[in-house]
Order: C-alpha cells, then sequence, then structure tokens
C-alpha cells in the first residue's frame, strides 16, 4: 500500500516536471524518482528489497548540487519467524558533476540521514551516512536519466548496505545557462542561426584560436594543432625534408637527411682488464654505452673494437688474449646495447702497441686496454 501511494504520488510530480518549461540556466531545481534493488547487510537478517526514492534537489551554478531523498523499501527477515519490515530513510546529499553542459555527465555523491526499520510491535531509528556516484545521461535539454549506486554506512551497529538506482532526472527552473548543451528549434520556421566563422588567418584550415603554428606558408600540409606535419619526427617539416623516413633520434641536418661523418673518430674507452682476463666488468658498462650512443645518434657509422695487452707471457698468447678482450667488449655492444653485429669488428693486437712502457705494473694496467674507433662511411649526394 505504502509503495502504491509514493508511486502515485511520483507519477503526478514527474508530469507536473514534463510539462515545466525551463529556461536556459546554470542553477535549477530537479526533482527525481527513482526504482531501485537494496542489499541490506547480512547482519540485519532482512531479505534484498525493491527501493523506490524521490529526490528534490536544486543545482548551483557550478558542478555541486544539493539533494533531499526519501527512499522505502518494504521486506522481511530472513529468520525463521518471518516479519514484514518497512524501511524508511530521509537523507540530505551533496553531488558534484563531471562534463557540466555535456549529454553525460558522471557524477559522486555523499550524504547523511536518518533512517528507521518499523515492524509490527518495533521500531528503530539510526543515523545513516552514504557514499557514492553514478551517471546522467541526457535525452533532452531539460531531461536525462540517472543511474546512481550507493554505499550506505548504519552507525549503530556498524553496517553497510548497497543500493543500485535508476532514475528519471527531470529539471526545470533553470537561470543563466542550460543543464546541458542539447539544442532543439525554438519554432519549426525559425531558420537555424548560422555561426560566424572561425578566423583563419594563415589559411592552413586551423582556426587562429587552436593554431600552434599562425604563420604556415600557403599550401603546406599541416597537423590538428597547425603546424606543419613532420612524419618522422626529426625536427624537418614534410616539406623541406628530402629524407622522410630517418630513423628516430638520429641527428639530421637541415634538410633532414642523416648528419654524417667525413673523417674516423676514436673514442677512447676506459676499459681495463685483470691480468689473463677477458671479462669486461660491470663497472666499465657506461664507457661502452657511450660508444653505443654514439652509434644510435650516427646510423651510418662503423666500429672497429681493438685490445690490447702488456708484454708479460708469450706474444701470440698475447695476441689471442686482446682479440677475446675486443670481441667480449664488441659482444657487450651487440648483446646488451642493442647495435647491429653488422657494424662492429673486434681485432686483437697484442702487445704491439703499448701506449707506454712496461716498466712498472701501472703502466702495464695501461697498456691492457681496449679502444674503440668509430668510423663513417662517406657519401656524395645528389645535387
Amino acid at each position: 500500500m505504502r509503495k502504491l501511494a509514493l508511486a502515485t504520488a511520483l507519477s503526478v510530480c514527474t508530469g507536473t516536471a514534463f510539462n515545466a518549461v525551463a529556461e536556459d540556466g546554470g542553477s535549477h531545481f530537479t526533482l527525481t524518482p527513482g526504482l531501485g534493488y537494496y542489499n541490506f547487510d547480512s547482519e540485519r537478517s532482512l531479505d534484498d528489497a525493491t527501493a523506490l526514492s524521490a529526490a528534490f534537489g536544486y543545482e548551483f551554478d557550478s558542478p555541486w548540487a544539493l539533494e533531499l531523498v526519501y527512499m522505502m523499501a518494504n521486506t522481511d527477515s530472513d529468520t525463521a519467524t518471518s516479519v514484514d519490515v518497512d524501511h524508511d530513510q530521509y537523507r540530505l546529499d551533496a553531488l558534484y558533476y563531471f562534463n557540466r553542459g555535456s549529454g553525460v555527465q558522471p557524477y559522486l555523491a555523499s550524504g547523511i540521514g536518518r533512517g528507521s526499520f518499523e515492524t509490527d510491535t518495533a521500531d528503530m531509528d539510526e543515523t545513516m551516512a552514504n557514499l557514492g556516484g553514478g551517471f546522467r545521461f541526457f535525452v533532452q535539454d531539460n531531461t536525462a536519466i540517472r543511474t546512481d549506486i550507493r554505499a550506505i554506512y548504519g552507525d549503530d551497529d556498524s553496517t553497510w548496505d548497497y543500493v543500485a538506482t535508476l532514475g528519471l532526472n527531470l529539471i526545470f527552473g533553470s537561470s543563466g545557462g542550460s543543464a546541458s548543451k542539447m539544442v532543439e528549434p525554438v519554432a519549426a520556421a525559425a531558420a537555424p542561426a548560422e555561426a560566424a566563422p572561425a578566423l583563419d588567418s594563415d589559411g592552413d584550415g586551423v582556426a587562429d584560436n587552436l593554431d600552434q603554428c599562425a604563420d604556415t606558408a600557403a599550401g603546406m600540409a599541416v597537423d590538428s594543432v597547425g603546424c606543419p606535419t613532420d612524419n618522422d619526427g626529426d625536427g624537418v617539416a614534410n616539406a623541406d625534408d628530402q629524407c622522410p623516413d630517418t630513423e628516430a633520434g638520429a641527428k639530421v641536418d637541415e634538410v633532414g637527411c642523416y648528419l654524417e661523418l667525413l673523417e674516423a673518430k676514436e673514442v677512447r674507452l676506459a676499459v681495463q682488464f685483470a691480468t689473463m682476463s677477458d671479462e669486461v666488468r660491470e663497472e666499465y658498462m657506461p664507457e661502452v654505452e657511450k660508444v653505443a650512443e654514439f652509434m644510435r645518434a650516427y646510423v651510418n657509422t662503423d666500429v672497429i673494437i681493438e685490445g690490447h695487452t702488456d708484454d708479460r707471457g708469450a706474444e701470440a698468447f698475447n695476441l689471442e688474449l686482446s682479440e677475446r678482450r675486443a670481441k667480449s667488449v664488441a659482444a657487450v655492444l651487440t648483446n646488451r646495447f642493442g647495435i647491429d653485429a653488422s657494424r662492429v669488428t673486434a681485432i686483437g693486437y697484442g702487445e704491439s702497441r703499448p701506449l707506454v712502457d712496461n716498466q712498472t705494473a701501472e703502466n702495464r694496467a695501461k697498456n691492457r686496454r681496449v679502444v674503440a674507433v668509430v668510423t663513417a662511411q662517406v657519401k656524395t649526394r645528389v645535387q
């Protein structure tokens, strides 16, 4: 009987709201009848139930709104002796809408109020707080479908109830701007207003208020913000780029082509080895990485890794050891830093090219070294 009475009242209010004429307004009143599913905390020993609700609200000329909400649900206890229980809830909610003025508006909500549970023989009240949110979908300027889900905390027994509601959100009494940007003609005979054409000073098809490159040359292809397109991202516009497919990160000249070295460049690696060892220790990895970074920047270069030893031991053994050391560094370049193996050559020179004499332990340590020589392929450009 209580549900029928509430449904009848909501029908009357709904019809009234539909007939109200809303002016364009940023602040306005709302009426939202709703139908929902109420899930009671298991501590309450109540069956889940259908919920009816009505919310009367005021939306400010901002993202905020306030609503007075009444909700009711008729349920039964899930104990051995089933008892009919009427639940009524009165609360004040605050809502925060995102994308105000759009056709789909998500929102967050929170509120506080009182809830009662009434049977034929008992009546219990408690303070109830809620937190949740939902979406509002406009079907007309002042009519929307609203989905809502709330977690409701009962203060007396620290319970958590949950309710999901589908409502019809009706807006009336607007002033200062419309609830959504959906536009309807005022009269069938009225011609739609034509927007003034956006100013485009450089004629590139991007309006001045969006154009980040406002002086592009006539006929030049531009992107969505009015700047010359640069497909390979080398900083040279497509219209001026004579090499339109250079690799990302490569150094290029003013016409977008690779910068090329015209002479050999030697990069000294501070990589030293223990006596009789060809293992590249972790502490020297940053030195090897410098060579890799140089080769990534100059993609037409190759590298020769030269290995050297001191003069202790047999000459043939030192030659073989120096080659193993050079190959160890080459392997780090290719396997760890991703340089193509076709660009890397390893050569061992043994003890034949010392930096200093081998008279002291310090000098011998300096001679146990690896040097990288980076060379470039010199090309002649077609004029």
